[in-house]
């Protein structure tokens, strides 16, 4: 009954904030009528429910084990043409997540923490005019660049992260691409995470792409993050086709950081100089894959903190147990040395199977603990069982050694477990 109350609010509110943002009033038919003209055409909806059970135990914690079991429904609208102009479209989404069972923080207190608390959200609200090669995009909206290593959606939550952005993307030229965006919200996985700026102090996003030849693109970056702290990078990435199926691929990446360029929320500028690089090379073939993956964080350098990624999708790319994910998001002190390795295989027919191993060492000596950090094998099984609707497991078992310091305060000092199952469908 409470879950039908909630699936009605959010598609009243759904519906009533489209017909508002789209003409500035809740009831067009009269208007229609009047005038002759569609406000709104080529309307696709889609929906999406996705359950997921998740385990988590952390060895001498103090909690209880966490059990969450928690189902996110999706409503959305695509809008193809907005008032009859032509390239004007839009997108208008919400999601809300409910426990079913709540067994975990923050639902209950003395458990674990599963970053899944109940919630109902309009997720996405934006505009979107294309003109020639440039697409002009204004509202909140997902964004993620590249493979979300420093910015991205944070998809695996239940609750997905989301942006509010002003931005222009296009194609000025053959084999060059760029994103501007000046990024006024951000609303995170929990409202806790959620942070407002003033247009005149927005964070700004600036990426530009080039593909050299068919081998080779590469990119150049800034990302100019108002409280926190500039980046600016350059990437390097490609694949070559070795013939018969095999193909090698690789990656290359610094960025450096320093000072942000305007402060709103906060009192004072961050004191920051780091920097950040990553190689990763993999190969493939026969549906057989591998890849090893090397990640370097700075450390604080005698400043505020080290290098981070606040906006990015660090899930991915940082262990499933999330055990990395406070010093990916806040600066490791002492700098980080990330190894990861895996392999998989993956086929129409049986699904995708895969296996990490990571490991996680200080860069600089702490001097109170060991440079250890821990490390973490991660598997995964995934098979797409219908068109609509697909099946995933996967779990995380995290084997702790020295923990790390991030703000000062040590963390990853406890080994962690966890298990996923999921279903989901989507129309």
């Amino acid at each position: 009954m409470m879950k039908g109350k909630v699936l009605s609010l959010g598609a009243a509110a759904l519906l009533a904030g489209g017909a508002f943002l789209l003409t500035g009033q809740t009831n067009v038919s009269n208007a229609q009528d009047l005038v002759g003209v569609s406000f709104i055409e080529n309307v696709k909806p889609y929906l999406e429910f996705r359950p997921r059970y998740e385990y988590v135990d952390v060895d001498k914690s103090g909690n209880k084990e966490a059990n969450a079991l928690t189902i996110r429904t999706k409503i959305g609208v695509n809008i193809g043409t907005v008032l009859g102009v032509n390239g004007l479209s839009a997108t208008l989404e919400a999601i809300d997540v409910s426990a079913l069972v709540d067994e975990y923080s923050p639902q209950r207190t003395k458990y674990e923490t599963v970053a899944d608390p109940d919630n109902t959200r309009i997720t996405q609200a934006y505009l979107a005019y294309k003109f020639g090669n440039y697409v002009f995009v204004a509202g909140r909206k997902y964004v993620a660049i590249d493979d979300h290593r420093f910015i991205g959606t944070v998809g695996w939550r239940q609750m997905p992260q989301t942006l509010g952005v002003i931005a222009v993307a296009g194609k000025p030229i053959q084999n060059l691409d760029f994103l501007l965006a000046g990024v006024y919200e951000r609303k995170f996985v929990v409202d806790s995470g959620n942070m407002d700026w003033s247009l005149d102090k927005m964070p700004i996003v600036l990426d530009v792409n080039y593909k050299v030849v068919p081998q080779l693109k590469i990119k150049g970056f800034a990302y100019l993050l108002t409280d926190i702290h500039n980046t600016y990078g350059v990437k390097a990435s490609g694949a070559v086709n070795l013939g018969n199926g095999v193909k090698i691929s690789y990656l290359g990446e610094y960025a450096k950081q320093t000072d942000p360029y305007e402060k709103d929320n906060a009192n004072t500028k961050p004191d920051i100089d780091t920097d950040y690089y990553r190689v990763k090379v993999g190969a493939s073939a026969m549906g057989f894959f591998g890849n090893v993956m090397y990640t370097y964080f700075g450390d604080k350098n005698g400043k505020q903190k080290g290098f981070s990624v606040p906006l990015a999708t660090n899930h991915k790319w940082d262990g499933w147990a999330d055990v990395m994910l406070a010093g990916a998001a806040g600066g490791f002190d002492y700098g980080m040395n990330e190894w990861c390795f895996s392999v998989g295989y993956k086929n129409p027919t049986i699904g995708k199977v895969m296996v990490a191993y990571l490991t996680f060492d200080s860069d600089k000596d702490p001097g109170t603990v060991g440079k250890s950090v821990g490390s973490e094998i991660d598997a995964l099984y995934a098979k797409k069982l219908t068109k609509r609707l697909s099946f995933l497991a996967k779990a995380a078992w995290y084997n702790a050694d020295d923990g790390y310091y991030t703000g000062g305060s040590l963390k990853g000092t406890n080994d962690v477990t966890k298990y996923w199952i999921q279903l989901d469908y989507k129309y």
